[in-house]
């Protein structure tokens, strides 16, 4: 399969799953209404502090979200004040989003676009780029992803990355069970699970300047099981799932954000 035919691939693959069940979970009217009265949520909380850190004021920052997904951050950013642009491989994940942010009266841009190329966004042209979890998943050229990243950013601009620690991706990753290896750290392809040193040297070659990196712990409970899972788990089953002496994987680090900058 080449790079045009495995891109394809995906594009399909999200269209599909924009339409799961696990999706429009994600797009109810209580889902929606938490996003507007506390857009922090959107967020893990450690990941909010450090978009505040170095963004303390987003009213009429413009803010690209490439690989933007179920869009909760580009609505949580939107109703902050900022000025966001939407980018996604997937066109019906782009209009189910268009679709809520018309019912929220959000003037947010919706663009399809490849993460790897940023082809339809302009050289220096936001103050922020902000991927989250999931886009690294199917990422297989990570440079040509962070070389784009740095064109668009304004001179002094941030990149925010959110994803999936690489640590989890060696084991099973069955709550409350002994870990089992399924796979080396060190085996990237084919799955495109990607190191810690991958993730921050493709930056450093882009020439971003790394400026801070979070290793945090899962904060809820949808970390640990899929959609189908989750709902058939009673309140007694998950009681302690985020503690390490009951959980054993919650002794690993669940996410990795990673801020750059746009220097030189």
């Amino acid at each position: 399969m080449n790079g045009e035919e495995r891109i394809g691939h995906v594009k399909a693959w999200w269209n599909r799953t924009s339409d799961s069940d696990w999706y429009r979970s994600l797009r109810t009217e209580e889902q929606i209404s938490r996003l507007k009265e506390d857009p922090a949520s959107a967020f893990h909380p450690a990941v909010y502090e450090l978009i505040r850190k170095y963004c303390p004021d987003l009213n009429n920052l413009r803010i690209l979200l490439p690989s933007s997904g179920d869009n909760h951050a580009a609505f949580a950013l939107a109703v902050l004040g900022a000025r966001v642009t939407s980018a996604d491989i997937s066109e019906r994940q782009l209009e189910h989003a268009a679709d809520i942010a018309k019912r929220l009266n959000l003037e947010i841009e919706f663009i399809c676009d490849d993460t790897m190329k940023l082809s339809r966004m302009p050289d220096d042209a936001f103050d922020m780029v902000y991927t989250s979890n999931g886009t690294l998943s199917w990422i297989d050229d990570l440079d040509s992803m962070n070389r784009n990243i740095r064109r668009v950013l304004k001179p002094g601009g941030c990149a925010v990355l959110y994803d999936m620690h690489p640590f989890n991706r060696p084991f099973s990753g069955e709550a409350f069970k002994t870990p089992g290896i399924v796979k080396s750290y060190q085996d990237v392809f084919p799955d495109l699970h990607w190191r810690i040193q991958d993730i921050v040297n493709s930056q450093i070659r882009s020439g971003l300047t790394v400026c801070e990196m979070a290793e945090l712990p899962a904060h809820d409970v949808s970390f640990w099981f899929a959609y189908d899972e989750l709902r058939k788990k009673s309140p007694a089953e998950l009681e302690g799932i985020n503690d390490w002496k009951k959980n054993p994987l919650a002794a690993l680090p669940a996410w990795l954000a990673v801020v750059s900058k746009k220097t030189g």
